[in-house]
């Protein structure tokens, strides 16, 4: 009977030959992912192709890329067996999408910068006018794209004006073509442009998720709506622009305002407007014959404040002019008395005279010599006459 082998030392051995094989580690592997699962901060699933399949590995996975079920993508890493489950499996430490994948991981990543940059932030959207009369229109003129948003602004709207700007909306020369076009009409006073084209793959949209295009739609001072592809698609342009819409035709309703909804709104509010004048009309009115009557009446009060206040000031007058005539009069009877008291008439009636020589009043006996010629001033006349004689009485 030969010697006989434990599963340990059998599985040991296989792990042994797998870890010491070169051409086992550092392998690049190539497959579609099919039943993922994370448990924790690890990832588990199986990487297959036509005719064949192999347990697959992740640990850490947030270090790498995460793929998706049904997804191609490359794996970087070595072959590993694992004695206690007796699996054979792929112990992958990187993980790069294919094709279609690693497109759109490069557009995440580009969308992360430019919105890490600032370059979506709601901060810098500009409002779209709410009745726009100009619209531009970028977009291939010959296309069903620009049928259906211009009908769909003409089912409502005759007044607003429509220009196209016709460009390549895919292939290698759209990019320029889009961004140009955008230089040329920012500067012509729109109101607002519309980017727009219908749906396609991936790499039909491509044009619209253009770097450059991001920074020349971020510089325009034209409101910008973006209306590329379907509801599903999304593109750079819709996160950069100021607003999005789901499709080409959404553009349409959104600039292309009903006319006569807004001329019965028009007329509606200039119904509630006439209403509100009237009753402010109404009410300036009772507030200025109120105003009126108050006025007439407090002047009505000032009169007869005033005519009270003329009455007692006359009264007042009055009785002061008398008390100033009566102390005039008074004062008058004292002046003439005291005249009376001094009148030189008044004392010659009582037998004085007055002497008067050539020299005037004679004032003084020493002023009178004897041949001199005078005049008496008496009472009831004069007297004329010669000195033939002057005593002088002497004083004591």
């Amino acid at each position: 009977m030969s010697d006989f082998v434990s599963v340990t030392l059998l599985t040991g051995y296989i792990k042994n030959i797998l870890g010491a094989e070169e051409m086992l580690h550092n392998i690049k592997l190539v497959g579609e992912v099919s039943g993922l699962r994370c448990s924790g901060p690890h990832a588990y699933f199986t990487l297959k192709d036509e005719n064949a399949q192999i347990q697959c590995n992740c640990f850490s996975y947030a270090k790498t890329y995460l793929p998706k079920n049904g997804e191609s993508v490359c794996l970087v890493g070595s072959v590993d067996f694992y004695p206690p489950g007796g699996k054979l499996s792929f112990n992958a430490r990187k993980i790069e999408p294919l094709g279609q994948g690693l497109l759109a991981l490069q557009l995440e990543q580009l969308r992360q910068k430019l919105e890490k940059a600032g370059y979506f932030d709601i901060k810098h959207k500009k409002p779209i006018p709410k009745y726009p009369s100009n619209v531009c229109v970028v977009t291939a003129k010959t296309g069903a794209v620009i049928r259906d948003i211009v009908s769909t602004i003409r089912k409502k709207n005759q007044l607003l004006n429509i220009d196209v700007i016709d460009v390549k909306v895919q292939g290698q020369f759209a990019e320029n073509e889009i961004i140009t076009a955008l230089t040329l009409v920012d500067s012509m006073n729109y109101d607002a442009i519309i980017i727009a084209r219908g749906g396609g793959s991936m790499e039909d949209l491509m044009p619209f998720n253009s770097e450059r295009l991001v920074y020349k739609i971020f510089e325009c001072n034209t409101p910008i709506i973006s209306a590329v592809g379907h509801e599903t698609d999304f593109t750079l342009c819709d996160f950069v622009a100021d607003i999005r819409v789901p499709t080409p035709t959404a553009s349409g309703e959104l600039v292309g305002y009903d006319v006569e909804e807004l001329k019965n709104a028009l007329l509606a509010y200039c119904d509630i407007y006439k209403k509100h004048l009237g009753n402010r009309i109404a009410y300036a009115e009772m507030q200025l014959n109120s105003a009126v009557k108050a006025m007439v009446s407090k002047l009505h009060l000032n009169i007869l404040e005033c005519e009270s206040k003329v009455k007692n000031l006359s009264t007042s007058l009055g009785s002061i002019f008398k008390v100033k005539c009566l102390e005039g009069e008074h004062a008058i009877n004292k002046i003439m008395a005291r005249i009376d008291a001094n009148n030189p008439i008044r004392i010659l009636g009582q037998g004085y005279s007055k002497l008067y020589n050539s020299s005037g009043i004679a004032t003084n006996i020493e002023k009178v010599n004897i041949g001199d010629d005078i005049i008496v001033l008496t009472n009831g006349g004069k007297i004329d006459a010669n000195v033939k004689k002057v005593t002088i009485k002497k004083q004591n």
